[in-house]
């Protein structure tokens, strides 16, 4: 009788042992609806910044996708892993680079400072359109040809990977006066990790 009741009680602990086992394997493998899904992703809503060029004393130059604002040069110095895009005068042309590109520019000042060791060289891609998903967006980057700089006198959209790994929508219009001290709107939705 003895010798039963051990039985009983080493069944029931090697049950419960095994139960939990299970149980714990169960919670260890992953299920693929808590792994986020890249082909869900939607865009954000659209937010329009006031962007000024380089001579511009009222409106940053220095844009920051990811947050969607634009830094004046003292806020950039500060914030220069942050920044993914410049709106600048040059060559006779008002254009978006990386601030990269901009540090290599003699006539845009507010970049001189930037330490190459924490600005990246974001690039672009022109587009007509925005893509309707994360995965087409991923694959229109990657497909269409890449600038860390381009000339929006006249406007224009662009695809971006931004410091973060986001893919941002941007489209450039509403452009002010002309030089180094324009403005204009820009219009940026994001998607992505």
């Amino acid at each position: 009788m003895g010798m039963t009741k051990k039985f009983v009680a080493a069944g029931l602990f090697a049950g419960c042992v095994l139960s939990t086992g299970v149980s714990l394997t169960g919670c260890l493998t992953s299920d693929t609806k808590d792994t986020p899904s890249t082909t869900t992703k939607t865009w954000s809503a659209d937010t329009t910044i006031q962007v000024g060029a380089q001579g511009n004393a009222t409106l940053g130059s220095a844009i920051d996708l990811d947050a969607k604002k634009a830094l004046l040069s003292a806020a950039a110095n500060a914030a220069q892993s942050s920044i993914d895009l410049v709106f600048l005068f040059s060559d006779g042309e008002l254009q978006l680079g990386s601030p990269v590109y901009a540090k290599t520019l003699p006539d845009v000042p507010l970049a001189a400072n930037y330490d190459l060791t924490k600005v990246k060289d974001i690039q672009l891609a022109r587009v007509s359109t925005k893509p309707d998903s994360l995965a087409l967006a991923v694959s229109t980057f990657a497909t269409t040809p890449q600038t860390n700089n381009a000339v929006v006198s006249g406007g224009g959209s662009f695809l971006v990977k931004t410091g973060d790994g986001r893919y941002a929508y941007i489209s450039v219009d509403n452009i002010q006066g002309a030089g180094n001290t324009a403005s204009a709107g820009i219009t940026i939705s994001l998607i992505g990790p």
